[in-house]
């Protein structure tokens, strides 16, 4: 699989809330660092799998890819997401995420997330 059908794959699995999809595509010593209004650094597949399980109440409601775009082992995708909370509170976020593949698995990610305003 080339670079950007991996990320395409991954990106779809976020789109349907399917984790055990994502860490299929993740190095075991994945590094995904997420910056907004905070900084959350997780390494390894445990962290990762820890850390959807305190969202597992947050749904993927729709997301848009507006760029992609691959330059060998790396991708840049961006675009806007929305969620729905467990009480139904809706959120919107733009992002930009930066993968890093080796052997075809994502061994660095990092996410830029900002809130939509409206």
């Amino acid at each position: 699989m080339t670079t950007k059908e991996i990320v395409l794959q991954v990106l779809d699995a976020f789109d349907n809330n399917d984790v055990e999809k994502i860490l299929s595509f993740f190095a075991d010593d994945v590094e995904w660092t997420m910056r907004g209004s905070s900084v959350t650094v997780m390494n390894g597949k445990d962290s990762v799998y820890k850390f959807f399980g305190g969202m597992e109440d947050i749904k993927m409601v729709s997301s848009t890819k507006d760029h992609i775009v691959v330059d060998g082992n790396i991708a840049a995708v961006d675009g806007l997401v929305q969620c729905k909370g467990k009480n139904g509170e809706e959120m919107a976020m733009y992002y930009a995420d930066f993968y890093e593949l080796e052997n075809d698995k994502v061994k660095k990610l990092s996410s830029y997330i900002v809130d939509k305003k409206e």
